[in-house]
């Protein structure tokens, strides 16, 4: 009993210690450990108190014997209240850490609801950016659909502006009425022989025999030659100009050259209206 009684107070303080450690990794452990071991004590104290007060009750104990044992319960009645201070501070701190770690929790849901509350949001956002898009996506192809139909609309209007009430061949569609003209160009006009060219006009897309009309452009000259506006054998792809002239510019045969020709740039201008469809 003197021996439980004199050490008690340090086993209390290692125990309440260790219970504390583990109050911080498991708090509801820590506090059932605690409450255990708070009970045990209190009862092996109960027992404790009562052998001695059953020794001071006995008649027959020796007087030195009684002092000692009223020492080691007043001793042990100062432990006891020591020990109780003790675990009262201990048990405060548990507490205070129970509630900041309840706070935490309480925080830490929070945070994850407004997480998940953000991610909705973003969600929302990404959704509504989506949609946005594909709505202008669909108001720029109705947009270039609507301008595609006015330009078609327009070419429609420019072509019913030219009429050919007739030519070489039946008409075509009215709608498909052309105009297209051209060149054979200052240096590329392929004079050949006594002084004719071939005009190529398959880039048009004629697909009725056009009416051409002609003229000879240049630097010199020209203006003395005869048939500059005879368009000969036109088809859809091509037509000839053959030149005359009474100047000096004349061959022994009574034809312009075609080098006086290529030195003064004559070239054919022309104009050919016709179906090309």
């Amino acid at each position: 009993a003197v021996y439980s009684t004199t050490t008690h107070k340090q086993w209390y303080q290692r125990r309440v210690r260790g219970v504390f450690f583990c109050s911080f990794s498991f708090p509801l452990q820590g506090i059932l450990v605690l409450h255990y071991t708070i009970t045990i004590r209190v009862l092996k104290m109960k027992l404790v108190l009562f052998a001695i007060l059953f020794t001071l009750g006995s008649s027959s104990t020796d007087p030195e014997v009684v002092v000692e044992l009223k020492d080691l319960l007043m001793d042990s009645v100062r432990n006891t209240i020591a020990l109780n201070d003790l675990v009262t501070h201990q048990t405060q701190q548990i507490s205070e850490l129970m509630l900041s770690l309840s706070a935490t929790k309480t925080k830490l849901r929070e945070m994850e609801q407004e997480n998940k509350n953000l991610a909705n949001i973003v969600a929302q956002l990404e959704k509504n950016q989506t949609s946005k898009l594909v709505s202008l996506q669909e108001t720029i192809e109705r947009d270039i659909e609507h301008r595609v139909e006015a330009l078609k609309e327009d070419m429609r209007d420019i072509a019913s502006e030219v009429t050919i009430l007739n030519g070489e061949e039946p008409n075509g569609n009215p709608k498909c009425a052309k105009v297209c003209s051209g060149t054979t160009g200052r240096t590329t006009t392929n004079w050949l022989g006594t002084l004719y060219v071939d005009v190529d006009i398959s880039g048009c897309g004629f697909v009725k025999i056009p009416t051409v009309t002609t003229s000879i452009e240049g630097s010199s000259n020209h203006y003395v030659q005869t048939g500059t506006s005879a368009v000969y054998s036109t088809t859809t792809q091509s037509f000839r100009i053959h030149l005359r002239t009474e100047s000096s510019y004349t061959a022994p045969s009574g034809q312009a050259n075609t080098a006086n020709a290529s030195a003064h740039q004559w070239n054919v201008e022309w104009i050919a209206v016709g179906f090309t469809c």
